[in-house]
């Protein structure tokens, strides 16, 4: 599972756009209930890091849905992951 989206991110004074980033939920940490989803974002599926960060979200521990689908759902509502795309 992983997302496809425009990702934007600053270097130094400038901002560097890239149309189809590579992001993917690596590591997942947290209680039965609350967790943090650090996601990495990648020129492509095996191209260069290009930003990092963590994600907070509710994990429903009853859920069908295991803890890594669920953060993608949960960065699927996000603003920043609006344009974001499975892939």
């Amino acid at each position: 599972m992983a997302l496809s989206m425009t990702k934007t991110v600053s270097v130094a004074t400038k901002s560097v756009s890239f149309d189809a980033a590579y992001c993917i939920v690596a590591t997942i940490a947290g209680s039965k209930s609350h967790m943090l989803a650090n996601v990495e974002f990648r020129v492509a599926r095996e191209g260069a890091l290009i930003d990092c960060r963590g994600y907070p979200f509710s994990h429903d521990c009853e859920s069908a849905d295991n803890c890594i689908r669920q953060a993608y759902l949960h960065l699927k509502t996000l603003p920043e992951f609006a344009n974001a795309v499975d892939c």
